[in-house]
């Protein structure tokens, strides 16, 4: 009898290593290739190509469930050059909020006086997209975007 249960243990714990072994050989899952670097013409960290009205909302295509924009050109958010390299984000509701933009690897960073960056992609001359960066890490948010849309 404790041969047959010191056996039947074997082959569970070889199953479970096996499965291991499995799931650290099977490539891992990966996100959305989404854009890391700006359309080309677009200059990046200057504030001039960001100004007007935008819509905001979710990335589109295969695999994507979208819903209603977080805000339409009804209600739109307004971006405000201040100079060069600083621009004012207005929401609907004329909250404001300030950030110093940086050129930085085919991107542009906004960098607020508090809280958390984030990373504008260019994909072209009226619509980028946004990535957050988390405030402990350091590391972009690339897999979950915001998309402005020129109104």
């Amino acid at each position: 009898m404790r041969a047959k249960a010191k056996s039947v243990r074997n082959i569970i714990a070889a199953s479970l290593l096996g499965c291991l072994v499995i799931l650290m050989l099977m490539p891992a899952p990966r996100a959305f290739d989404f854009p890391r670097e700006g359309a080309t013409g677009i200059p990046n960290g200057v504030a001039a190509p960001f100004a007007g009205k935008w819509w905001l909302g979710f990335p589109e295509g295969d695999g994507f469930i979208n819903g209603a924009p977080l805000v339409d050109c009804a209600s739109a958010v307004e971006l405000i050059p201040n100079g060069a390299d600083r621009l004012l984000y207005r929401s609907s509701a004329d909250v404001e909020i300030e950030f110093e933009l940086m050129a930085f690897s085919g991107r542009t960073t906004w960098l607020p006086k508090w809280g958390e960056s984030s990373i504008a992609v260019w994909l072209n001359a009226d619509e980028f997209f946004i990535y957050s960066v988390d405030l402990t890490t350091g590391k972009a948010r690339w897999d979950s975007p915001k998309v402005f849309r020129r109104c």
